[in-house]
């Protein structure tokens, strides 16, 4: 299956060995996060959701509304002549039958169904010409109700939590996530953050989402299931408002993943569909009026 970002994933890599993971990037200059948002006012999600919230902060893009070309010109605001798009994937399935079919899985009837990666382009609403100002400013956002919004989908989420100590976990064996106290960390963000990626580890027990964890620091699982815990954090951030913090225990996961994408780059995406999956099944506990209420 080839990669239609294969391009960025060399620039990708650069950027983790360096220490600054490439979905963190919109974070940076204290803006607040947001999800990047199709035509339609609908978030993008997986790697979608990161790639193009790492594109917007690049270029300082104050727009969080994306467009194919088409969807420019349906709203009457073409994109400028000479300006560059975005990539963006889509996961798409067809059906072959008789010899073609020989290498997948069969299905009942013989036919066997492929799934394949396709790239197609947006463009920021401020690359379009004559683009209607509602479409050119993040939408307006009540902090305190959108925190409170935030506080109450992380609250819904069914999981044991047992606080104390100096350490935060997902204690597997027990399937109990363990935290320090709230006031043992420097912000309430920061404890807020801890929880929603220990959260993430927890969506992939066996009776849940059945992740491989792995066993041990060091070993290629127990890095990619960070990856995708850190990976999830961002994506579910950009979801409620919530800042992911990169902390001591992640920074020290960044040469494993630079390694891991080295050798596998289509990882990067293996990593992020298991994280949206991770962060559908969180948001899934709340209504979905509170999740738009963070949003």
């Amino acid at each position: 299956m080839s990669n239609p970002l294969e391009p960025l994933m060399a620039d990708f890599i650069a950027r983790i060995e360096r220490g600054v993971p490439p979905w963190r990037q919109p974070w940076a200059g204290g803006r607040e996060p947001s999800a990047p948002l199709r035509a339609d006012g609908e978030p993008f999600s997986g790697s979608n959701a990161w790639l193009l919230a790492f594109v917007g902060a690049v270029r300082g893009y104050a727009s969080p509304y994306w467009f194919t070309f088409r969807q420019a010109l349906d709203i009457e605001a073409p994109v400028r002549k000479g300006e560059r798009g975005a990539p963006a994937v889509l996961y798409k399935t067809r059906t072959v039958e008789g010899e073609a079919a020989a290498s997948d899985q069969p299905g009942d009837d013989g036919a066997r169904v492929l799934r394949y990666l396709k790239g197609y382009t947006v463009f920021n609403a401020e690359q379009l010409s004559g683009c209607p100002d509602r479409y050119l400013a993040a939408p307006a956002v009540d902090p305190v109700a959108r925190a409170a919004a935030r506080n109450r989908v992380l609250d819904a989420v069914p999981a044991t939590v047992e606080l104390g100590g100096a350490m935060a976990a997902y204690l597997r064996d027990r399937d109990v996530i363990r935290l320090p106290p709230p006031e043992s960390f420097v912000s309430v963000d920061d404890f807020l953050a801890t929880k929603a990626h220990e959260q993430l580890h927890w969506t992939g027990a066996p009776h849940r989402l059945n992740r491989v964890f792995g066993q041990r620091f060091g070993d290629a699982a127990y890095a990619f299931e960070e990856l995708v815990a850190e990976i999830g954090a961002a994506a579910l951030g950009l979801r409620i408002g919530l800042r992911p913090q990169l902390l001591d225990s992640h920074a020290a996961y960044l040469a494993h993943w630079a390694g891991i994408l080295r050798e596998r780059p289509g990882a990067l995406l293996e990593a992020s569909g298991h994280a949206q999956k991770a962060v559908d099944y969180l948001l899934a506990f709340s209504t979905a009026d509170e999740a738009r209420a963070a949003a």
